[in-house]
């Protein structure tokens, strides 16, 4: 996937709102768009001067090839890799993100980004579980995922109950950040946040409107525990887990 306007603007904001440093990694090796689109070419520059004065859009360009590894650079990461399953685009770790991972890769990055890969992972569950891995105590895991009208473009479409009922629930990661993003220029600036079903004990259910036949986004980020207690939960929506609950009780 490409990082557009409106997607550089948002990891600009995620990364130093949050303090955000150390090893990075990408998955797939993110092609660098930069500015081209009204609206959000706007937005990215009213983020790129505020947390990142001075620093002009070529600043933030490769020097020989389009892809990304100088604006993760410029965000401040000492090391930035990509992974990806074939070395067809110069991936820095060839990796099969549903295969064994090996144990240089354990406990290695501070923040993980996955700017449109993981849909296009059969195995999923397995695909997360080891982004948890590569993952050291305290990381971060950023995702710009696919979430509605994205039918064909990867084997998935991802929502809410990922966030909240696997990465908080079943890994016990804190949510940092979990909204609707609308891709087209004119809607960029028109993100919609989420309920938290782990409070109101009901599906995540948006809290605005945007034009539903909008390609949309699920942009999160969650953080990965500083001390593992070595318990997992198992994975379930959360209106069924809070029925089972109340079953239980009565």
């Amino acid at each position: 996937m490409s990082i557009v306007d409106v997607l550089a603007a948002r990891l600009i904001e995620d990364v130093k709102s949050n303090d955000l440093s150390g090893s990075f990694l990408m998955l797939g090796r993110q092609d660098w768009v930069g500015v081209r689109r009204s609206n959000s070419a706007a937005l990215f520059r009213e983020v790129l001067q505020k947390y990142l004065p001075g620093v002009t859009e070529t600043d933030l360009c490769n020097s020989d090839d389009s892809y990304s590894e100088t604006f993760f650079r410029k965000l401040g990461f000492s090391e930035v890799d990509s992974l990806d399953y074939s070395d067809f685009e110069g991936a820095s770790i060839v990796q099969d993100l549903a295969g064994v991972l090996p144990d240089k890769l354990v406990g290695r990055f501070d923040v993980i980004y996955d700017g449109g890969t993981c849909e296009h992972v059969f195995d999923l569950p397995t695909a997360y579980r080891n982004i948890d891995k590569m993952l050291k105590p305290g990381g971060v895991f950023i995702a710009h995922s696919p979430s509605n009208n994205w039918i064909n473009h990867g084997f998935y479409q991802i929502c809410p109950e990922i966030v909240y009922g696997f990465w908080v629930n079943a890994m016990n990661y804190e949510a940092l950040k979990c909204v609707w993003q609308p891709l087209r220029p004119y809607a960029a600036r028109n993100v919609v946040k989420m309920t938290d079903p782990n409070k109101t004990k009901k599906r995540p259910r948006p809290l605005g409107s945007f034009n539903a036949g909008l390609p949309v986004l699920l942009d999160y980020v969650v953080r990965k525990p500083f001390a593992d207690t070595g318990t997992r939960a198992s994975v379930s929506q959360s209106d069924y887990a809070t029925r089972w609950e109340k079953h239980v009780e009565s």
